[in-house]
């Protein structure tokens, strides 16, 4: 009798892995849509892009140059400021746009840098193509 209970669950298990991996392999052929994205322009495009939250609690932001104004190529200068009592080491880069708002290539690689607590540093880069006309930094931690 036992043996009997345990081949009927065994048989039973068998044929309920083969309809749900029957069931998990159907797939829509539809293609997905994009998922809109859930912070309101322009607050979801930011100048200044922390990719961390922890260090974005870190490291403050003073207010940006462009050296010099209106001239190209465009160069900007922004100052930052470790918060903490421990050092810091991050990689920052800029991205360039033209006046059509699209990034101009090539987009600077990632620059690493050391802060120092309460220190305060320039992170600094010019645009290669003279038709650029704005600008976004992205800071995150050193790898």
């Amino acid at each position: 009798m036992l043996h009997q209970t345990a081949h009927s669950f065994l048989r039973l298990a068998a044929v309920t892995s083969v309809l749900l991996g029957a069931v998990a392999c159907t797939t829509s052929p539809d293609p997905s849509p994009g998922r809109p994205d859930p912070y309101p322009a322009p607050g979801n495009n930011p100048k200044i892009s922390v990719l961390d939250p922890n260090l974005q609690r870190g490291i403050a932001f003073q207010t940006a140059t462009e050296l010099p104004p209106g001239a190209a190529p465009l160069t900007v200068q922004v100052p930052v400021r470790n918060l903490s009592n421990f050092e810091y080491l991050i990689d920052y880069r800029f991205l360039f746009y033209d006046a059509d708002g699209l990034e101009l290539a090539p987009a600077m690689s990632w620059r690493a840098l050391s802060l120092l607590p309460k220190q305060v540093q320039m992170l600094r880069a010019n645009a290669l193509d003279a038709r650029a006309v704005d600008w976004r930094l992205e800071v995150k931690w050193a790898r």
